[in-house]
């Protein structure tokens, strides 16, 4: 028995520092998501805004020939959530918006570039020029193993132990999560105290992320931005739309998703309205996407409850302006 346990408790500690391990358990549906009901509700357990993540269906479209989409992004529209399927582009690539990536480009094709930003790191990406894809003509491509045995999959570990993802195999079911609930109710109404990572709105309606609804720093929609800091934002956009025609793209666009505090929480601050002076300034040059607007007129039926991110209709939103301009 001693050598039992000994084995078991091994097991799940090691769990701790496989990424792939975990990752494989939850594809088997050995683990559940625990992102499942959304990131917010994941850090604050309020039930009020337990609600599974929408499941999007794909619509059914004709993809444009000849044409080559490359999407810079971040996790709005990650492969979790947008893929190829949703996109009329013949030829889809999508690269992670804060890594360096290399691409070549198709000269049978017209070359279409999107960078794709939220609104709270707006100002961080384009506090200088955005360079970071870059033309791989000359650069050795390295060839990754796309599927991995179960072997390959358990040796694969990262040190140090991370803390997070073994709770989150231990603790991710509903049977936990209704204690993790009751937990996070008696915080809230006998302390006043919700998790530090989550905001509510002031009539309690919406969960939102720190980051952007705290009173000041450069991830907040109420930081108070000069505008002599928005004609830098726009002259570094214009310098990156530059420097990709200057590589060979063939159209440049723009594309800033508005945070959540920014739709549903304006009145916790003065909003800076970093978007609208963005895309309103007479010397911007690169093409935009405006989501802001149709998100500021259907509201909280632009987010999944308890998430920072859109849901089928606003990601829908999103996708029939792109895919009207391809």
């Amino acid at each position: 028995m001693k050598y039992f346990f000994l084995l078991i408790f091994a097991f799940l500690w090691y769990l701790g520092f496989s990424k792939d391990l975990t990752k494989w358990l939850f594809d088997k549906h050995i683990t559940q998501d625990d992102y499942r009901y959304g990131d917010l509700y994941r850090l604050s357990n309020l039930a009020q805004f337990r609600v599974p993540l929408e499941k999007c269906t794909p619509s059914k479209m004709t993809k444009t020939p000849n044409v080559s989409l490359i999407l810079l992004g971040d996790s709005f529209t990650d492969k979790g959530r947008i893929d190829s399927t949703n996109f009329k582009a013949e030829n889809y690539k999508r690269f992670f918006i804060a890594d360096t990536s290399f691409i070549k480009l198709e000269s049978n094709r017209k070359n279409i570039l999107i960078i794709q930003t939220v609104e709270r790191h707006f100002r961080e990406r384009f506090a200088k020029p955005y360079t970071n894809l870059h033309i791989a003509d000359n650069q050795p491509f390295k060839n990754k193993i796309q599927d991995k045995t179960l072997l390959q999959t358990a040796l694969d570990y990262q040190v140090p132990y991370n803390t997070e993802r073994h709770e989150t195999l231990l603790f991710s079911s509903d049977f936990f999560l209704k204690f993790k609930e009751w937990k996070a109710w008696i915080n809230w109404k006998l302390f006043d105290k919700i998790d530090e990572k989550v905001v509510l709105s002031k009539d309690g309606k919406h969960i939102l992320y720190y980051l952007d609804a705290q009173a000041s720093g450069i991830n907040s929609s109420f930081d108070k931005i000069s505008e002599e800091e928005i004609n830098i934002l726009v002259q570094n956009v214009n310098t990156t739309y530059n420097y990709y025609k200057n590589l060979g793209f063939d159209e440049i666009y723009l594309s800033i998703i508005p945070n959540k505090t920014s739709i549903l929480a304006s009145d916790l601050g003065q909003y800076n309205h970093l978007i609208e002076r963005v895309q309103q300034n007479s010397s911007l040059k690169m093409p935009y996407f405006d989501v802001y607007a149709p998100a500021k007129l259907i509201k909280e039926q632009f987010y999944d409850i308890g998430d920072t991110h859109w849901n089928c209709r606003g990601k829908q939103i999103w996708l029939d302006e792109v895919n009207h301009k391809l």
